[in-house]
């Protein structure tokens, strides 16, 4: 059987001439999943999972305090955050190779990516290359600070390997026998996901790129914006509402000491959101939203914001993940759109990528474009084949997903036990971005009444990070995000003096029976 793969790449010809084998691959079409997930259990059954299990609290407390019993019951998960199985015995070879072992690395596609890593960490990193654009950075690995800094490099910037592309390589220094079987579309894959992209966010084709992961668009739009806005003396960012953690990580320590930055957390205080862009006055650099925001799915009013924004010479940058591009219409009041596409278009949840757009209305359409395309790494190939076959098949996923949410977010308001519900369909100016009825997104959050460990550890759904997949999915999101937060007084009531409780559980509704997932949350409920 031939290997399906996305273009012509040296990798995918080596193993497509050796015609590798490849072992079958069961679809999360295919699997019960309302039911208890074992820790550690991957969803779907593919090593290209980007969500393991974490069946309960005390598990998720273990694997933020990296417990050994959940760091090696992990062999797979979020990929930013748990090194992936292929990569890691990537790595041990290629350090055997040259003579390095005991040292810590990081494998890195991209000689731009490589030199801002080793740029941002300074003194005690080095490199080598070990296969064409791709590079080992390894450092001292008894050195915690500097072991930590490059992890969270990787982490917030989305540059490293992606777990396919490992797996490649893998088969291809013959460490590995198999590629593992997967649907995908083998010709075109690129150009396909750009138009069809291009076709959603309501520009052209040569305006989108298709990043490795959400977290490198985000990370290139922000390169970008600095670049041209540093040009112009414009110094000054403001985040509006809660942003995801890396998001928020990478304005807090990618900013040069010339710029600062201001946070308004109510995204949703227009009056008083206007008046703080107004004041920044020529300095403005740009202002950061997620549209709806993650995890209170505020909707802002973007059309306000973006003339005040516009008038004021600053960049307007618009993260619409939560609800997906599927279902929400930003960038005709954004300058420059980035996402995550893990979510909702990869969504049986086993593709790390995503995407970031340029308005080409905007008037910093010249400043932005160059600029992003130097600093995105881009998607690899067969990651780009499998997304190609999944969004092919998305909009009626996601369809049914947002259905689910609605009704189910109606459930849960009505729940005695529900305190409050968090649904970007309830938004005030949702309206006002949504592609039609019913396109809230599949994310509901909710409050409840009382703690929330009996409720969690009972809920008989997937439970781990991501959201916009095919199956029912919750978190409890601030403990897995903010773990440092939810664990002391004063980060707690830092959370609540800014409207988020930080019990809160997040749920991505899946595509399951309604009817269905509604019994397995009444039933957890009942726990309470």
């Amino acid at each position: 059987m031939m290997l399906i793969c996305a273009n012509n790449d040296a990798v995918f010809q080596c193993l497509e001439a050796r015609q590798i084998a490849i072992i079958p691959f069961q679809s999360a079409y295919n699997m019960n999943t309302l039911r208890h997930f074992s820790l550690g259990e991957p969803c779907p059954a593919s090593p290209h999972a980007v969500v393991s299990s974490l069946p309960t609290m005390a598990d998720v407390h273990a694997y933020e305090q990296h417990e050994p019993r959940v760091v090696k019951a992990l062999e797979s998960g979020y990929p930013r955050f748990v090194e992936h199985t292929f990569i890691k015995e990537l790595i041990c070879f290629y350090l055997n190779r040259a003579g390095l072992e005991g040292c810590g690395a990081v494998l890195i596609p991209g000689r731009r990516a490589t030199q801002d890593l080793v740029d941002y960490i300074g003194k005690g990193v080095s490199t080598l290359k070990v296969e064409d654009a791709l590079f080992l950075v390894y450092f001292d690995k008894s050195d915690e600070e500097l072991s930590q800094l490059v992890g969270k490099f990787v982490q917030h910037t989305g540059c490293g390997i992606s777990s396919r592309q490992a797996e490649d390589i893998l088969v291809m220094l013959g460490l590995r026998d198999t590629i593992f079987e997967e649907a995908s579309i083998r010709l075109g894959s690129q150009n396909k996901v750009e138009m069809d992209l291009a076709a959603l966010i309501g520009c052209e084709a040569k305006d989108v790129l298709v990043c490795a992961c959400g977290m490198n668009a985000f990370y290139a739009g922000f390169r970008a914006v600095q670049e041209a806005q540093l040009a112009k003396g414009r110094t000054q960012w403001l985040q509006l509402g809660w942003l995801y953690l890396d998001s928020g990580c990478v304005l807090k320590e990618f900013l040069s000491e010339s710029e600062s930055l201001e946070c308004c957390y109510n995204a949703t205080d227009t009056e008083s959101l206007i008046k703080k862009v107004e004041s920044f006055g020529d300095a403005l650099a740009c202002v950061v939203v997620e549209c709806p925001t993650n995890p209170l799915a505020q909707v802002s009013d973007l059309g306000r914001i973006a003339e005040v924004v516009r008038r004021c010479g600053g960049v307007l940058m618009v993260d619409p993940t939560i609800s997906s591009i599927y279902n929400v219409d930003v960038l005709a009041h954004a300058d420059i759109l980035v996402t995550s596409l893990t979510k909702y278009a990869a969504y049986e949840a086993d593709v790390m990528i995503g995407a970031l757009a340029i308005n080409p209305s905007s008037p910093h359409y010249g400043d932005l474009a160059l600029r992003a395309s130097s600093y995105y790494q881009p998607a690899y190939s067969r990651d780009l084949a499998r997304l190609a076959y999944e969004m092919d098949r998305a909009p009626e996923a996601v369809a049914r997903m947002c259905a689910n949410a609605r009704l189910l977010a109606d459930f849960l308001s009505g729940h005695a036990a529900v305190k409050k519900v968090h649904y970007a369909g309830d938004s005030e100016h949702f309206t006002e971005v949504a592609r039609g009825a019913d396109t809230g997104g599949a994310m509901v959050a909710i409050e409840l009444h009382e703690k929330i460990q009996p409720f969690f550890d009972a809920l008989n759904v997937m439970k781990g990070p991501s959201f916009g997949t095919k199956f029912t999915l919750a978190c409890p999101f601030m403990y897995l995000a903010h773990y440092d937060l939810v664990t002391t007084d004063e980060g707690r009531n830092f959370l609540r003096s800014i409207g988020i409780d930080p019990d809160l559980i997040r749920i991505s509704v899946g595509t399951e029976p309604i009817s269905e997932i509604i019994e397995v949350f009444e039933e957890a409920l009942s726990c309470l």
